[in-house]
């Protein structure tokens, strides 16, 4: 019996209406996000933060904002395809 064979018949062994109940999630985090536009040209962002994050935590008012390191994530730089051709 291969792997996939062994967790098709594990999910069909399942009761139907055990998996539609509702379940709590588990840990919600609270980081907040900080959205970049991306460039290659920027270093390493999440790095930065991570190795400062303990002289931010010295204050008071940002370890209350930021309990936790931010969440770095990247929105799309404009592209080709987003330039209209006026011909």
């Amino acid at each position: 019996m291969t792997f996939v064979e062994g967790g098709l018949k594990k999910v069909d062994r399942r009761q139907r209406d055990d998996l539609l109940q509702y379940r709590k999630k588990g840990r919600q985090t609270i980081r907040v996000p900080l959205v970049l536009t991306f460039s290659r040209t920027l270093p390493n962002i999440g790095g930065i933060l991570r190795r400062h994050f303990p002289t931010l935590h010295r204050s008071a008012e940002i370890k209350q904002v930021f309990p936790e390191v931010s969440l770095v994530a990247c929105r799309r730089d404009s592209n080709i395809q987003d330039i209209p051709l006026v011909v």
